[in-house]
């Protein structure tokens, strides 16, 4: 049998092309990785590719995740793929490798929209994925408390919190409220003057940092061309 003498190129320049979609490292690479989100976006998202998006995302780079989302609506970028165990796990694993301030917000929504579908019945969310107090937590550390509750990054924070508060309403299941209480909890210190959420939640989590400052950029006649072709 003859090999597949495109997929042995691939095979053999795995290193170069998965630098070229995925590294953002430097001003080249994130190039790349734009031309390619760009591309990815305009075949749209499907159950076939959809964790490649999903990997795009986890760049945090705010030129890469423009590119992919492009027109759309932030959180509703995964609205059309079944929520399933890959999916959420994979939500809250990203939500776990930020602090706030350093995510960025197009980012944040994304992922916060995944939990949103997924926990909008929350019963039916929790046999999907074993919700933990630490995924709340890596939910309610985002919420920032100097912006009100209709700043687009809290809005939806509030949101998946408030659907989690319903877990376990109609059965008697210790776990579920726990986890409805801790998810009460978060939004009740963010909404009460007299409370902050690191009361709630593990100041470690809630240390904000500033992601601007690392953020590696394309070069400034890349930047220049992107603006030609919108």
């Amino acid at each position: 049998m003859v090999p597949d003498e495109d997929e042995q190129l691939l095979f053999d320049n795995k290193s170069v092309i998965l630098d070229g979609i995925f590294g953002c490292s430097t001003p080249l690479q994130i190039e790349a990785s734009i031309c390619f989100a760009r591309y990815l976006s305009h075949v749209g998202i499907n159950l076939a590719n959809y964790p490649v998006f999903l990997r795009m995302l986890e760049t945090n780079n705010k030129w890469v995740v423009d590119a992919l989302i492009g027109k759309r609506e932030p959180h509703l970028l995964f609205s059309s793929i079944r929520p399933n165990n890959y999916l959420v796990r994979k939500a809250f694993l990203l939500l776990s490798f930020w602090h706030p301030g350093e995510i960025y917000s197009k980012l944040l929504q994304a992922v916060m929209g995944i939990i949103e579908c997924s926990f909008f019945d929350p019963d039916d969310g929790q046999r999907i994925y074993r919700l933990r107090v630490s995924d709340l937590n890596n939910i309610g550390k985002f919420l920032d408390e100097s912006r009100d509750q209709f700043d687009d990054n809290n809005a939806v924070v509030l949101n998946v919190l408030d659907r989690i508060t319903q877990l376990g309403k109609y059965e008697d299941n210790e776990r579920k409220r726990t986890l409805a209480k801790h998810a009460f909890d978060i939004r009740l210190a963010y909404f009460d003057n007299r409370k902050k959420c690191a009361d709630i939640i593990p100041q470690l989590l809630m240390v904000r940092l500033d992601r601007e400052t690392r953020e590696v950029q394309p070069s400034d006649s890349f930047v220049s061309f992107l603006g030609t072709e919108d």
